[in-house]
């Protein structure tokens, strides 16, 4: 089986309040890389490790992988057996998406803008 480009990967948090947030994981070490605060989200990163915080955007934590041809990885997933929970589509904002859940119910969401790197 050929191997599937998801694209970079960063684990999102659903946080209850942002500036709390961001300090906590400064304080650990992380770097804020993206967001825009006024608006709920950030995207900060230590070493390898890049985390969303994300204020009233998101109902769960979620995997997220982004970069990645949305549909083609939409298609690909579906030809493996899986069942998509939310099919690949272009997105209010341009971006592309599509959502599975694992066997435990975590979302896992892809997302890519256009000519967005992996």
């Amino acid at each position: 089986m050929a191997e599937l480009q998801l694209g970079r990967f960063e684990y999102c948090l659903k946080v209850a309040e942002l500036g709390r947030s961001l300090e906590f994981y400064r304080k650990l070490g992380f770097e804020m890389i993206g967001g825009v605060l006024d608006e709920g989200w950030a995207i900060v990163r230590h070493s390898d490790c890049t985390l969303g915080l994300f204020q009233g955007h998101i109902a769960t934590n979620l995997l997220n992988f982004r970069g990645g041809d949305v549909f083609a990885i939409a298609k690909e997933l579906r030809a493996r057996g899986l069942e998509l929970n939310r099919e690949a589509q272009t997105e209010d904002d341009g971006s592309a998406a599509a959502e599975i859940h694992d066997p435990d119910g975590n979302r896992i969401y892809f997302n890519t803008f256009p000519g967005e790197e992996p």
